[in-house]
């Protein structure tokens, strides 16, 4: 957490943090946005072994272990989701991908 920035100059700059201070955990707030067969969109993280990774636009990590799409989606992809169970053990929202918004490159 910073507790505190001081600077004079563009090359002084003082950081004053503190690494023990509690953080207000933003994750569990968040999932109580999401709701079961809620439609949400997201941007492809990372793709391993037919598990997609899935960050979703309104702030949760989300889990996809299959794709209702002819062309399967990649890594940057971004993709509608539908969420068919929220696992508050590891907070994410798992879920069906249905569709290709947008093709990264």
């Amino acid at each position: 957490m910073v507790n505190k920035v001081e600077g004079t100059e563009p090359g002084e700059i003082h950081v004053e943090v503190d690494a023990k201070s509690p953080t207000a955990n933003i994750n569990k707030d968040n999932l109580r946005k999401c709701h079961r067969q809620g439609k949400y969109t997201g941007v492809i993280t990372e793709v391993y072994k037919g598990t997609y990774f899935i960050r979703l636009d309104i702030g949760i990590n989300a889990v996809a272990h299959s794709c209702n799409m002819s062309a399967l989606p990649g890594k940057g992809d971004k993709i509608g989701i539908v969420v068919t169970r929220i696992n508050d053990n590891y907070e994410v929202a798992e879920g069906i991908i249905t569709r290709l918004i947008k093709r990264w490159k």
